[in-house]
């Protein structure tokens, strides 16, 4: 009987059949892949030092490539080099100085162009040799550049600026052909050069030291001032002078100098101009602040140098104007103490005037003029002779810094509510001022000398307590005299000006009514009340009265012809002005004192000793 399958057996059966016929085949296939990696792997061995070989015949054939490449290259440079080297080889002294930096400007480009534009040679061995022969090239030619540069700049040599000075002729100065060179070396280290602002400092440095150099032969002298001891300085002697002359021409010709210079880098003028004259402004206001503490320490004698100073200070900055160094504070310092000092000048002169005055210990034998009136006006004539410089210190001045305090109104000669708007008004009365104190400083003097017990009233031609007012106004008319004569022949006549004059002469009509004042005392006595009655007769008591009248006036008349004689009167305008004083007040009075009573006695000739006629005519013969 067949036996029966199960129809679930017979699938399973089937599928492990299958299933041991696929595990034989992948066992086959793993076999296989190991078979192929292990072929891979030695044909891997096999074929690496093959390609390695490969590419490194690649490497070797790039780079004999590019060494070939870069042979060529340097041999290019090395060419165009070697014909710059030639140029600069020859100096510029040969093939002139514009061909010898292009040759250096040619060399620089070069060097630009392998360490910028072609900066993959730079790393490269060939081209390090060329590298650092085209950086000594450039170097030792900018040295030989700067060693011309400083050549051209010192091709003036130092030199005494007094000579050029004394003889008129100009400082000495570049020629046309060094400023050319000059200027080519500048614009190429300007522009090519990576240390520019060391050849404006050379510029700079150099020109200063030299300026200094020659500076150095007047400094010396500008420290010294010609007044020892007592004795005056005398106008124009300080050497002072001489070195702001100097500095004054130094200073135009630097500006001349970097205008030519810095012809095309006008943005660099201010600053070298500035770093050349400021250490010789520094020089000068040393030596203005020495000469100025000497004048403060004797004012009285070396007083008017202050006004030398002013005046080289203001030329100073006058040629500085429209400059960097227009408003510098050296200067503007060193102005403003030289002005205090300025000021403080014109209030020690009057003050010196009473001192001077007050040391007197006697009126001159001859009535004559005072050693201090001949000092005073010797003093403000050199006053005078700085006109500007006293007019600039009047800018910020009040009569009152320069009055003594115990001045009377009355003693000054300036009219009431005169304003004193101008410099040129203040002048005026300044020196007036000085004549006022100094002729009433003579009259208060010459009071306490004649009447040392009685208070001195000063400047009031009418006082009684003056016992001695006609030998007082001689005494101040001879000094007046002199000081007409020195403002006459003087700067102070153009410097008082009208307003001045006026004052003197105001100041000298007071001092003529002194002289006159017995004279008008004598006309005073025949001006008592008339003695003539009603009926046109005298009585016998007037009449002796009358007679008493005449003889005082001929006694007194008498005595003062004879005072009046003693005058040594040299000026003729003096000897008229006095004849028409006393005739004034005298004649009238007389004349009409005659007319009245000339009838009046018996004999009229006893008693009446002059018709106005006589005495008219002895006036003229005195008066001549």
């Amino acid at each position: 009987m067949a036996t029966e399958i199960d129809v679930d057996e017979a699938d399973v059966l089937v599928y492990t059949q299958g299933l041991e016929r696929a595990n034989r085949l992948t066992t086959d296939i793993n076999k296989s892949l190991k078979s192929i990696a292990l072929t891979s792997s030695h044909s891997s061995r096999l074929f690496t030092p093959i390609l390695s070989r490969n590419n490194m015949l690649s490497t070797l054939q790039r780079n004999i490539e590019s060494t070939l490449n870069s042979v060529s290259s340097v041999k290019d440079l090395a060419n165009d080099a070697s014909r710059h080297e030639i140029i600069l080889s020859k100096g510029f002294k040969e093939v002139g100085l514009k061909q010898y930096i292009q040759a250096v400007h040619k060399l620089d480009d070069m060097l630009d162009d392998i360490k910028g534009g072609k900066e993959k040679h730079a790393n490269n061995a060939e081209f390090a040799g060329m590298l650092s022969h085209l950086t000594g090239l450039i170097r030792s030619s900018e040295v030989s550049l700067r060693k011309y540069f400083v050549a051209l700049l010192t091709s003036i040599k130092p030199f005494d600026p007094q000579i050029n000075i004394n003889k008129k002729i100009p400082f000495p100065y570049y020629v046309d052909e060094q400023l050319n060179d000059m200027v080519i070396i500048l614009d190429y280290f300007h522009n090519a050069s990576d240390d520019s602002a060391a050849i404006d400092k050379m510029v700079a440095d150099e020109r200063c030291d030299w300026i200094l150099k020659c500076m150095a032969f007047l400094e010396p002298f500008a420290k010294q001032v010609n007044a020892v001891g007592s004795q005056s300085y005398e106008k124009g002697t300080s050497g002072l002078n001489s070195y702001a002359e100097a500095l004054l021409g130094f200073i135009a010709n630097e500006k001349s100098f970097v205008d030519d210079l810095y012809i095309q880098e006008s943005d660099m003028k201010p600053k070298v101009f500035c770093n050349i004259v400021i250490p010789l402004i520094t020089a000068y206001t040393r030596l203005v602040n020495l000469n100025l503490d000497y004048v403060r320490s004797n004012l009285a004698n070396t007083g008017i140098l202050i006004f030398e100073l002013a005046d080289s200070i203001h030329n100073v900055k006058r040629i500085l104007r429209g400059t960097p160094l227009e408003n510098a504070k050296q200067m503007d310092d060193c102005a403003r103490s030289v002005h205090k000092v300025t000021q403080f000048l014109f209030k020690e002169v009057i003050q010196h005037v009473e001192l001077r005055v007050g040391s007197m210990t006697a009126i001159p034998g001859d009535n004559g003029v005072t050693e201090a009136t001949v000092e005073t006006m010797s003093r403000l004539r050199k006053f005078s002779d700085y006109r500007n410089g006293c007019l600039e210190a009047m800018e910020n001045i009040t009569r009152e810094s320069w009055l003594p305090l115990n001045f009377r109104g009355k003693e000054t000669t300036l009219p009431v509510n005169s304003e004193l708007l101008t410099p040129q008004i203040r002048l005026s009365c300044f020196f007036s001022d000085c004549i006022d104190v100094l002729i009433v400083s003579l009259e208060r003097k010459s009071q306490k000398l004649l009447m040392p017990n009685k208070e001195p009233e000063v400047a009031t031609p009418n006082s009684k307590k003056n016992d001695h007012k006609p030998r007082i106004g001689f005494f101040i008319i001879m000094n007046m005299t002199l000081i007409e004569q020195i403002v006459e022949k003087s700067e102070l006549n153009q410097v008082l000006g009208s307003e001045g004059r006026s004052r003197m002469d105001k100041l000298k009509k007071r001092y003529i009514n002194y002289m006159v004042a017995d004279w008008r005392q004598l006309a005073t006595n025949l001006m008592d009340s008339v003695f003539v009655d009603s009926t046109g007769k005298i009585s016998s008591k007037d009449k002796d009265q009358i007679k008493e009248k005449f003889h005082k006036f001929n006694g007194g008349f008498e005595e003062l012809v004879s005072k009046y004689k003693q005058y040594r009167l040299s000026d003729p305008g003096l000897k008229s002005t006095l004849k028409s004083e006393i005739v004034s007040l005298v004649m009238p009075m007389y004349d009409r004192f005659y007319r009245r009573y000339k009838d009046s006695f018996k004999n009229p000739r006893k008693h009446i000793k002059y018709t106005p006629s006589e005495l008219t005519s002895i006036l003229d013969q005195v008066g001549r």
